[in-house]
């Protein structure tokens, strides 16, 4: 009896797995703490991602305003055959940088490649944007923090998986097209230009209503908004004498939403508008404007319901 618990006694130590437990647990928690690292550092990497990503957008934007500027000056015809210089790529290119550089992501100001700026046509179906010297619209702006610019992002726990940086990177594309949506009160005036004289001239910076001579200038037209019904009366008492003394709000709008166009000169209504411009100029004698862009295939001047595509910003002066 003895020998029998003699050998039970030295068995019993080999039937012990507390210490297989105790490493097993050590190998995991080793893991555990490896990877909770490794997601602290990703997380500080995505949200240098999105800092990024404001970067890209604020620089595309400021391009595209850019090369906006740089139509503007021009006639319609010039904007038809325009070629982007290198004088011009430079002024582009100054406005993404510096635009950037007043940005950071993860504590670092970033700086844009030059190869990275992209300025061309942008394809809204395809979401694609070729580059191109030929009447550009559009800006693509890739902000990095690489090798290749403004340095990977350091790892501070990762390095136990052998991840000792990371890197990141975002792109954004602004074009000059007309404004989507626009809120109650947005829309300055009670008058609208045709998509005809975008696709086919380009900006400019004069429009007239009548006479409808084919000309470029000539691609827009009265409406009273929302509302009925559309004739110079209701533009002139409860439109546009409405706006300037602030009883009368435009509507909000969406593209597909339809405005009330009038056709003809309406030249009843010119005394008003000059009311109107004189309220809302500034001290230089200027007033930016949001002006809707209606659905046309020319420059026929519409009448009744017309459906709009978006809005543009405009800039009025007593000249």
């Amino acid at each position: 009896m003895n020998r029998a618990l003699s050998k039970m006694g030295l068995a019993k130590p080999f039937n012990n797995d507390r210490g297989a437990v105790a490493a097993m647990v050590a190998v995991f928690l080793t893991v555990l703490l490896a990877f909770g690292a490794a997601a602290l550092d990703v997380g500080h990497a995505l949200v240098a991602r999105n800092e990024l990503q404001n970067v890209s957008d604020a620089a595309a934007l400021a391009g595209t305003r850019a090369l906006g500027s740089v139509y503007e000056g021009m006639t319609p015809a010039e904007q038809q055959a325009y070629v982007l210089t290198s004088g011009d790529r430079a002024i582009v290119e100054a406005a993404v940088q510096t635009a950037a550089n007043a940005n950071t992501a993860a504590g670092v100001s970033i700086t844009i490649n030059s190869s990275d700026i992209q300025i061309g046509i942008w394809d809204q179906a395809t979401k694609v944007l070729t580059p191109t010297a030929n009447q550009p619209k559009s800006v693509r702006v890739l902000s990095r923090r690489d090798g290749s610019a403004n340095g990977a992002i350091s790892t501070f726990l990762a390095n136990v998986i052998g991840m000792s940086s990371v890197s990141v990177n975002a792109v954004a594309t602004a074009d000059l097209t007309a404004v989507g949506q626009t809120a109650p009160g947005q829309l300055d005036v009670p008058f609208g230009i045709s998509e005809y004289y975008f696709t086919q001239f380009g900006c400019g910076d004069a429009i007239k209503f009548y006479p409808n001579d084919g000309t470029p200038i000539a691609c827009s037209a009265w409406h009273t908004f929302d509302l009925s019904p559309p004739n110079a009366n209701t533009l002139r008492n409860t439109v546009i004498d409405g706006m300037t003394n602030g009883t009368y709000t435009s509507p909000g709008t969406s593209p597909g939403d339809t405005l009330n166009f009038i056709n003809g000169n309406v030249a009843s209504a010119f005394p008003n508008l000059i009311n109107l411009y004189n309220t809302k100029k500034d001290s230089n004698g200027y007033w930016d404007v949001f002006v809707p862009v209606y659905q046309s295939p020319d420059c026929t001047p519409p009448t009744g319901p017309i459906p709009i595509i978006g809005s543009v910003s405009s800039n009025n002066s007593s000249n």
